[in-house]
Parts: structure tokens; C-alpha cells; sequence
């Protein structure tokens, strides 16, 4: 009994360090339907989620689908520029209406019984179904989707009841508002990679923002980041870079990169990388000539579709000899080296044996991570 009254007074000591050990999510979190059903109503039909760069969508008629949870989406440049989003189904029958990503001319046809709509969404032909037949076109249009654009990405909250996309931004623990020297709207794509991760998008977001792992996962990271050596994520006084080794400035295998800075950019920004997670599928690397942008999409409890973009200033890519392989090909490496333990932390969370596991100190920003989630999803686990 003396015993354990000494390990409680320990206990006491390190919390009081702020030292305690903090629990991580349970792991049916992890992989159980029931709590990615939850998460589709509450995180990311609720919130502001990213569907990438406007840039995608030119010109009118232009359009991209996508898959938010298994709710389908299209987003389109309508004739007067302004971009709209829709659900993806025909006010018919139900039938997709659009696939992948492309342009139409001057309507959207459903392939099944080739109802028409115009790209402000409005219900246009209906052949051989009339108003001597009940329809009233006025009333069937597509159903809207509320959309919102952030220094050129563009976000979608589909069930329209979350604050502005500005007040959620400028809300974030870590918010882009910050870096806003970058210039990330002026930015345009000039290189991607898409990854299908085997694990769930929580243990995706949760192994970018510590670093326990990159000692034995990333030998080349830090090598450029001499922080990341020890475990850390962050310097002293500093909550969202950290320098890089002397006289590097890139994220290439060599540290140092061919091409040009972006504008408006510090000495102390050249040689420092900077990172923010935009809640819930964004992340943003800032590098000194190129922004990566990181989008996840859950595809089911155990699958995340991950799509990284390089974005560039215009003229660079413009210019004869653009090559972003040295930063891509780098970025690729260090994210495909990811995959594999989060793939391992997928399978392993299973375990029946595993209730749940612990942060450290060093691990801080995954409990705020978890906590920020639990909230979003807090109101359908107490109804």
C-alpha cells in the first residue's frame, strides 16, 4: 500500500511537469464503421472540406467530381466565372451525372434519361416529360452545395450549417492566415503525386504532426531538418517552422534546389520549413520555391486516397526547362516512407489487446489533434 501511495505522488510530480503520458484515441476509433459513419456527418459533412485548387476549373463549363465520404460531388465554373457545387445526382432517378474531371459545352445531360441542367444548376430539359405530366422544372433544380474559396483552394460544406469558411480559418490552432506572405493564391500546380494508403485518415494526420518517427523512418528528412533528430517538431518560440541545416533551403536530396525562391520571402523563411494542418484533410508544406498542398480523402475506416500538389509561382513554370522532380521526387520519398508505418499502424490497432496507446510529450499536438476531433464528432456521440 506504501508502494503504491509512492507511485501516485510520482504521478502527481510529472503531471505537475507537465510530464503524464496522454491516452490516444481507443482503437476501434481506428477502423470500426459505425465511428467513420459518425465522422461523415459530423467532421466532414459539417465543417468546410478542401476539394483543391480552383485553378482546376478554367474555364466555364469546367468540372471536377469528388467523393466526400461516399456523398458524390461535382464542382463547376458557371458562365458569369463564379464556381458552384452540386450533389452529383440526377433530381430523377438518382443517376450520377458527372465522372472524374473534364468540361461540358453548355448543360449537364444525365446519361440515363437525358435531364439537362444549366451550370447555375437550374433544371433545363426533361424530353418528353412536361408539365401536363406534374413537373414543375422551377422546383427540380440540383441541390447546392455551399462553396468557399481560400487563397485558391476551394472548400465545400455540404450541409451548409457550418460559420463562415474566414472565421474557421481564422479560428485554426495553426492557421495559413499566418503565412500569408507566401502568396498562395498566386501560386499555380506544377507537379502532383496520389497515394492509396492502407490506413485510416486519422493515423495519416496524426503522423505529420510529430516526429518520434523520424530518426528511424527518415533518414534523409533530417538530414535537412537537424531538429527532426531528436524527436522534436518544434524549436524554441517557434510553433509552426523549423530551420534547416546550414546553408539549406530546400527540401531536396541535396538540401538546395535549382529553382527560383518564391516572392516576398524572408532570409529567415529561405532557410526556415513551415508546416500547417488545415482541420480536417489539408496540410500545407512551405518550402522556399514551391507550397505543397496535402488532401485527404477517407474512402472507408481503413483506406485514405492522398493527393499531394506542388505549387509554384506562374513564371517558373512558364519557363523553358521547368523541372520540379528534385522537389516532388524528394517529398515522394519521404511520403511514401510514411505509408509504410501508418500501414503498420493500421493492422495493428486491430489487435484486440489494444485499447488504446499513449502520447509523450514530444507527441503534444496528436492529443490536440484528438481533442479538436472529438469535438467535432462530440454531438452524435451524445445524442
Amino acid at each position: 500500500m506504501a508502494e503504491r501511495k509512492s507511485m501516485t505522488a510520482a504521478q502527481e510530480t510529472r503531471e505537475n511537469r507537465g510530464e503524464v503520458l496522454l491516452p490516444t484515441l481507443p482503437g476501434p476509433d481506428y477502423y470500426a464503421a459505425d465511428v467513420l459513419e459518425v465522422e461523415r456527418e459530423r467532421v466532414f459533412a459539417h465543417g468546410w472540406v478542401c476539394v483543391g485548387r480552383d485553378e482546376h476549373l478554367s474555364g466555364p463549363g469546367d468540372y471536377v467530381t469528388k467523393e466526400i465520404l461516399g456523398e458524390p460531388i461535382f464542382l463547376i465554373r458557371g458562365k458569369d466565372g463564379q464556381v458552384r457545387a452540386f450533389a452529383n445526382t440526377c433530381r430523377h432517378r438518382g443517376t450520377r451525372l458527372l465522372d472524374g474531371e473534364g468540361s461540358v459545352r453548355s448543360a449537364i445531360k444525365c446519361p440515363y434519361h437525358a435531364w439537362t441542367y444549366g451550370f447555375d444548376g437550374s433544371l433545363l430539359g426533361t424530353p418528353n416529360v412536361g408539365e401536363t405530366d406534374g413537373l414543375e422544372r422551377e422546383r427540380f433544380g440540383l441541390w447546392e452545395i455551399a462553396v468557399d474559396r481560400h487563397d485558391g483552394f476551394l472548400f465545400v460544406n455540404i450541409d451548409g450549417e457550418a460559420p463562415s469558411l474566414a472565421s474557421a480559418i481564422e479560428a485554426m490552432p495553426d492557421s495559413p492566415l499566418e503565412l500569408a506572405r507566401y502568396g498562395v493564391g498566386g501560386l499555380q500546380v506544377g507537379g502532383w503525386r496520389t497515394y492509396d494508403v492502407a490506413a485510416n485518415w486519422k493515423i495519416v494526420v496524426e503522423n505529420y504532426h510529430e516526429c518520434l518517427h523520424c530518426p528511424s523512418v527518415h533518414p534523409e528528412l533530417v538530414k535537412i531538418v537537424p531538429l527532426y533528430r531528436t524527436g522534436e517538431v518544434e524549436e524554441e518560440g517557434q510553433t509552426l517552422g523549423n530551420t534547416m541545416g546550414h546553408g539549406l533551403t530546400s527540401f531536396t536530396s541535396s538540401g538546395l534546389s535549382s529553382l527560383p525562391p518564391l516572392s516576398g520571402l524572408t532570409e529567415e523563411d529561405v532557410t526556415t520549413f513551415y508546416g500547417v494542418y488545415v482541420f480536417p484533410n489539408l496540410i500545407l508544406n512551405y518550402h522556399s520555391e514551391t507550397v505543397n498542398a496535402v488532401y485527404l480523402y477517407p474512402e472507408g475506416p481503413g483506406r485514405t486516397q492522398v493527393i499531394s500538389e506542388f505549387l509554384f509561382r506562374p513564371e517558373t513554370i512558364q519557363r523553358d526547362g521547368f523541372d520540379p522532380s528534385e522537389v516532388v521526387e524528394f517529398r515522394d520519398l519521404v511520403a511514401t516512407q510514411d505509408w509504410t508505418v501508418c500501414e503498420l499502424a493500421q493492422r495493428g490497432v486491430r489487435s484486440r489487446f489494444y485499447e488504446h496507446g499513449v502520447y509523450p510529450r514530444q507527441e503534444k499536438h496528436l492529443y490536440g489533434f484528438n481533442q479538436r476531433y472529438l469535438a467535432a464528432r462530440e454531438p452524435l456521440d451524445t445524442a
